[in-house]
């Protein structure tokens, strides 16, 4: 019996022995799986080497170079053919700017759904590198990044306030970008951050990341011009509705005219609508627009309307703008004459439409009670 206590004792110690072994093996895997999944997200990961003993060297910010967009071969050849177009008008005398023949017309219809769909590259591009800017500059003034949540203004803070840990200094220049009330907060913020001072390479590699951003937002702004300044040809009536401006942020946004046809009325007026954050909703939003709108509150259309008015006036144009990318489509794809009829009515009857909304109620009617004086007897009952 006391053979068999001992046996069964051994052989518990060796499963122990053995679990002891497995443990750090699971560790480093997963060490290793947490790795990945961060540097597959935005390709940033951070150096988890070091313990109590080696403090010092925790929390290092390894930064892993990933595939820029703007090294993309197709994106520099379209923007190569973009560039080629603009000059030809700009040698064009002005009034045969539009004077195109067949061909040059689908080439130019190609190069604004090619511009479409790296729009939205650009887009996502702009977002993942905003996220590596806020992961670079986190170690600094962490809080910054829940306060401005919009990229290119959180972008020229970073590049006013850099390395200074006093944001008062900074009030002065921060005036010209942002509005006095996020001012004080960032200072507020600022003086009770637990934020460090960047090193020179974290530094060097966050004004790097700046500069890169910059490139992406000069890139954006030109294929926007370029899809603006042909959205007229293309979309008639669409840009008689809502403008050249929001017409090529909406086709932009959903990839073309075709993909906006196939968008509801009711999906419309929130295309572009920001994410609400919990600074958003503490009054520092970047953006004011409503939580439950797009880049159809810009429409002049709806500016106009009363703030009491706004969404009803969102939701009529929505349902207009549905009908005019329908129209606009049909004729491209038919061959039919693009005209911007269709738009300039809808256009028309929105406008009367919101000022009879806005219109007082009528007062009412105060009729007079009839003159029964004559009839007494016969409207009471009594008959003679």
């Amino acid at each position: 019996g006391l053979g068999n206590n001992l046996t069964m004792a051994d052989a518990l110690l060796d499963d122990l022995d053995d679990l002891s072994d497995v443990e750090p093996e699971e560790e480093t895997s997963n060490e290793y799986r947490a790795g990945d999944e961060s540097e597959g997200d935005g390709g940033i990961s951070l150096d988890a080497m070091g313990d109590g003993a080696n403090g010092s060297n925790a929390g290092i910010v390894k930064t892993k170079q990933r595939p820029r967009l703007l090294d993309d071969a197709s994106l520099k050849s379209h923007l190569s053919s973009v560039r080629a177009v603009n000059s030809v008008d700009d040698k064009k005398p002005s009034a045969n700017v539009d004077a195109t023949t067949k061909e040059e017309d689908e080439y130019q219809h190609v190069l604004i759904l090619a511009s479409n769909k790296h729009l939205i590259s650009l887009g996502h591009e702009i977002h993942r590198t905003h996220l590596e800017l806020c992961h670079q500059y986190n170690p600094k003034f962490p809080e910054l990044e829940e306060l401005l949540t919009d990229p290119f203004k959180y972008r020229a803070a970073i590049g006013i306030i850099q390395n200074e840990m006093d944001v008062t200094k900074s009030n002065e220049e921060l005036n010209e970008i942002l509005t006095s009330n996020q001012i004080i907060t960032i200072s507020v913020a600022g003086s009770t951050t637990s934020g460090r001072p960047l090193t020179d390479d974290e530094l060097r590699s966050l004004n790097a990341t700046c500069s890169y951003l910059d490139e992406l937002k000069s890139i954006q702004t030109e294929l926007t011009a370029f899809v603006e300044s042909r959205m007229e040809r293309w979309a008639p009536s669409i840009c008689a509705l809502v403008g050249p401006s929001l017409a090529a942020q909406l086709l932009a946004s959903t990839g073309g005219l075709a993909e906006l046809t196939k968008i509801p009325a009711c999906n419309l007026q929130l295309v572009g609508k920001h994410k609400s954050t919990s600074a958003s909703r503490g009054g520092m939003a970047t953006q004011v627009r409503s939580q439950h709108a797009g880049y159809l509150m810009e429409c002049p259309l709806v500016v106009s309307a009363p703030n009491y008015l706004k969404m009803k006036a969102v939701k009529a144009v929505a349902g207009k703008l549905a009908l005019a990318a329908r129209t606009d489509h049909v004729n491209v794809e038919s061959g039919r004459k693009r005209t911007s009829a269709v738009g300039r009515k809808f256009h028309e009857d929105l406008r009367a439409k919101f000022g009879k909304w806005e219109e007082p109620d009528k007062a009412q009617v105060v009729k007079a009670l009839p003159n029964i004086s004559g009839r007494f007897w016969e409207v009471m009952g009594f008959i003679w």
